[in-house]
């Protein structure tokens, strides 16, 4: 019976990784729950720049928690900040004569670099219980270790959403998706434990009528497509004649949202941390109360961030020369396009006008509503729920994505084998 047992898994595709999936966002949700005992209690961290709520709504999107400082509280934070820098160094050219394990190397620095920084900003106002008799030395060495720790609980996270990668479903995003949710049923939890009232289940009923929009338009969004008709020469069936080259229209899909509130952090953190240092300094004092994204300026700088990287992962997606090259080497052209430099620059040109509306429609989704909101002055609440547009766009697209490797799964259950 074992053996039949043992032989049914090692055929199943979707359970086994079902399992690796629950038993990696188990681990996840039980490091949450795990305190850094260095720490008297909760940080004050990012305080000048921006509350405590606000801060938790940027850092849901990278597995990261504030409300409770944690083993895993700077979540995939660092690793995701490093990866955008990491991706300017081979834009660029950078790093380019190097081995592979060399380039592994310099990018878990950079990670580690990042982290240190993310860490030292988070526990800049922070009050230490290790040490304390050594005075200033040993404010030095228990910031050491906590830093070490949060650095510590980083990698390990990353490390269980590559493992996730490999033997589960949704690779690293299922980490950011467990926390989101978690975070949302949370805030509903605060919510609704002050008590029912007429206006409450009306507030309620309509959050629930918008949700459901926002997901549907999520969902129209991420599934449409420009398709391109093309013409294979290997293929002469009737399969031939609905052959074409697909472009999502919203090219960069939901990574803007996500790696602009990491980014968002990064300053915030970076500033705090080097307060402690230039406590005085009217640069740092400034740029504090202003960079953060309850504020105008940091407003600004977070739509001109989300434009950046909306085109910047659209042409990262679609890469013109690569799809050309393919379709070149795989004897596919567009009709009246002569193949190769030619089809090439066709495509880039539908690329190029998709790119720019997926950013305008990012702007809508995420940077609109808060512009609209902090230009009426609005309160901490306020641009949490203009917040809360784009985590669920961020919700809806990570679950989408979930669904295609699963429907992917299974229409490979379909094919039987040839031996």
């Amino acid at each position: 019976m074992l053996i039949e047992i043992k032989k049914k898994w090692q055929r199943a595709l979707i359970l086994p990784k079902m399992v690796w999936t629950m038993a990696i966002a188990l681990i996840y949700m039980f490091g949450r729950m795990l305190p850094i005992t260095t720490l008297a209690g909760n940080p004050a961290a990012l305080q000048e720049v921006t509350s405590n709520q606000l801060i938790n709504q940027l850092a849901s999107v990278t597995g990261a928690n504030f409300s409770n400082i944690t083993i895993f509280t700077l979540g995939l934070s660092p690793w995701m900040t490093s990866m955008i820098i990491w991706r300017f160094f081979t834009v660029f050219g950078i790093l380019k004569n190097i081995t592979t394990a060399q380039l592994h190397r310099y990018r878990m620095l950079l990670t580690m670099g990042v982290g240190a920084i993310q860490a030292f900003g988070l526990t800049s106002a922070a009050t230490f219980t290790l040490f304390q008799e050594f005075g200033e030395a040993g404010l030095a060495w228990a910031r050491a270790i906590t830093i070490f720790l949060l650095i510590t609980g980083s990698f390990v996270l990353t490390w269980l959403g590559s493992v996730n990668s490999r033997k589960g479903l949704g690779g690293m995003t299922i980490i950011i998706l467990v926390n989101m949710i978690l975070s949302f049923v949370e805030n509903i939890g605060r919510y609704l434990a002050t008590g029912f009232t007429d206006n409450r289940w009306l507030n309620v009923v309509l959050f629930a009528l918008c949700w459901f929009v926002l997901v549907l338009v999520t969902v129209i969004f991420y599934r449409a497509e420009y398709r391109i008709p093309i013409k294979r020469i290997g293929v002469n069936n009737a399969y031939n004649k609905g052959s074409y080259l697909p472009i999502r229209v919203t090219p960069a899909g939901a990574m803007p949202f996500m790696y602009g509130m990491t980014l968002m952090m990064l300053p915030p953190y970076l500033i705090s941390g080097l307060l402690v240092l230039f406590p005085e300094n009217p640069t740092l004092l400034f740029w504090a109360t202003n960079i953060g994204i309850s504020r105008l300026p940091g407003v600004f700088f977070y739509i001109i961030l989300l434009y950046i990287l909306a085109i910047g992962f659209s042409y990262y997606n679609y890469d013109a020369y690569e799809i050309a090259k393919s379709m070149r080497r795989n004897g596919d052209y567009i009709e009246k396009i002569r193949p190769g430099e030619a089809t090439r620059k066709y495509i880039q040109k539908k690329i190029n006008i998709l790119a720019q509306f997926g950013a305008c429609f990012v702007i809508l989704m995420g940077g609109v509503p808060l512009l609209i909101i902090v230009w009426q002055k609005g309160t901490s609440e306020n641009v949490s729920l203009a917040l809360l547009i784009s985590n669920v766009f961020i919700i809806s697209s990570l679950l989408l994505g979930v669904i295609e490797q699963v429907d992917m799964l299974q229409n490979w259950k379909k094919y039987k084998n040839l031996i």
